[in-house]
């Protein structure tokens, strides 16, 4: 038995509060360790699947237990850093041994996943002042850090953390569970959203040593309502999937995703993970679904943030410029845009424009408007080359759009909750890292948009005040109306716009 292998993975997990409170260039080197040595163990596990002997990875093995002392010295304690270092020596010394028994295989998995999960607590852990840190029974959101990244990486950590506890003992007791997973995009396509489900599986496989298996449900996309319907059914167990649902009982699902006028991306992050009361086992947008009759729970999956207002063939100066414009948007700024004369695309015979044919639509006149994300996406779908010389901004309709993986109820209780705190985590960490791709990528492109209006190809506009002022109006109306007649769409309102104000106020403030 590989007792020494796994008990290195276990005694680590047992200082993981030292090693999130390293600094951030420590945390790097860190993470770049923990992974290599998971790698390391996975490929020694595949040769020895393929019946040979891992020489070769047990001497770079020995090479990561004598520089084992050097990772560590400013973190561990150093005589026990000296241990852990023979422990891994011995385990290399025994895995590159003549004829290594067969049953070691499901220990260096194990191991290789436990060493993984290293990665990603170590990953996602933000470096905080000890005046940030929470005091223990205090309520939610008294005390938040003061910039974007941390807040972003604290959502994570909330959830990352878990996997520490208890990991390493119940590691071996993991059982093999296989899924199916459907997403409303094509993993094909470049767009920055459509990674989001792969990585998810990838993470999940790696961390359980592959007990934990997630496939794609089909290679067709499909439908977000759809999606939601054979996840809610069981059919299915997850989906990625966005809120664009026509079903009137799930419009207030929309809180989980994105309300015009809304919140800002760190706002957003918030709520997703705000709780009534503390101790509760859900957020209030999980809550939702419950009372909507869902035998559903949504994680947060990947985030857009603040949105382009989309392209347009004319020019929208005033209000009553949208009147007669025929538009491709989804969801509630839809709906608002409606009300200024607006005729939006899912109102065609065979339903709304698909996403690879949005660019096909604007070219051929189909439509004369379309949003999609922020210059990136756009880009990739080449909505920049389809006509449109007006690209407009902000996207009011869409402040901080929110995409969720949605599961089965059912399927999430028969999970050990080892499995539940890693499938949580891997979201939470992939809703981030989507959320800074978009930051990061959108403004490198905004330099090709800026390009393109200096040579006359492009004009780059803000929205007028009377537009922003008057579909702020409506969008008022709008969820006013829908709260008037539905008590759960009413309180939630009312939950929504009371934690809006009182979080604007602290933004105000930072």
């Amino acid at each position: 038995m590989l007792r020494d292998l796994l008990e290195v993975a276990k005694k680590l997990f047992e200082v993981t509060d030292g090693l999130k409170q390293a600094k951030h260039e420590k945390r790097q080197k860190l993470e770049k360790f923990f992974n290599e040595i998971g790698q390391c163990l996975r490929d020694s596990a595949e040769v020895l699947n393929n019946g040979q002997t891992p020489r070769i990875k047990a001497k770079a093995l020995k090479v990561y237990a004598e520089e084992l002392p050097n990772i560590l010295n400013d973190v561990y304690d150093e005589n026990k850093v000296s241990e852990l270092s023979h422990l891994l020596n011995n385990a290399a010394n025994k895995i590159g041994a003549n004829n290594t028994p067969e049953d070691y295989v499901k220990e260096i998995e194990a191991a290789a996943g436990m060493f993984k999960a290293l990665a990603v607590i170590v990953a996602t852990q933000p470096e905080l002042n000890s005046q940030n840190k929470k005091k223990e029974n205090s309520k939610p959101f008294l005390s938040l850090p003061t910039n974007r990244r941390n807040f972003l990486s604290t959502a994570a950590l909330t959830s990352v953390g878990v996997i520490s506890g208890g990991l390493a003992s119940q590691y071996m007791q993991m059982p093999i569970v296989s899924w199916k997973m459907a997403s409303f995009l094509d993993e094909s396509n470049k767009l920055i959203l459509a990674k989001a489900p792969k990585i998810i599986r990838e993470r999940i496989n790696l961390i359980t040593g592959g007990r934990f298996n997630i496939e794609l449900y089909q290679e067709k996309t499909i439908l977000t309502e759809q999606i939601l319907n054979k996840v809610n059914e069981g059919k299915i167990q997850c989906g990625f999937s966005g809120i664009y649902y026509n079903n009137s009982r799930y419009k207030v699902l929309f809180f989980g995703s994105s309300i015009p006028h809304g919140l800002t991306p760190q706002e957003q992050t918030a709520w997703l993970l705000y709780k009534k009361e503390s101790d509760n086992k859900f957020t209030f947008i999980q809550e939702i679904y419950k009372k909507v009759g869902l035998n559903v729970i949504p994680f947060p999956a990947a985030a857009t943030g603040a949105q382009m207002g989309g392209w347009f063939k004319k020019e929208v100066e005033k209000i009553q410029d949208f009147d007669g414009i025929t538009m491709r948007i989804p969801g509630l700024g839809g709906e608002v845009l409606t009300r200024f004369n607006v005729r939006l695309d899912k109102e065609f015979p065979d339903g709304a424009i698909p996403t690879s044919k949005i660019t096909e639509a604007f070219k051929t006149g189909i439509i004369q408007a379309a949003e999609w994300v922020g210059p990136y996406d756009d880009f990739e779908l080449g909505l920049h080359e389809a006509g449109a010389k007006y690209y407009y901004y902000p996207g009011w309709w869409e402040p901080s759009t929110t995409f969720d993986m949605v599961v089965n109820q059912d399927a999430w209780n028969s999970l050990p909750s080892h499995y539940q705190q890693i499938f949580q985590a891997v979201c939470l960490q992939t809703y981030t890292e989507i959320l800074a791709e978009y930051n990061q990528k959108n403004s490198k492109q905004l330099e090709k948009v800026l390009e393109l209006e200096r040579s006359g190809k492009i004009t780059l506009k803000r929205f007028s005040s009377e537009i922003i002022r008057e579909t702020e109006r409506k969008t008022e109306q709008l969820l006013k109306e829908y709260a008037s007649v539905n008590k759960l769409f009413n309180d939630v309102y009312d939950e929504w716009l009371g934690f809006k104000n009182r979080i604007r106020e602290w933004s105000k403030l930072g």
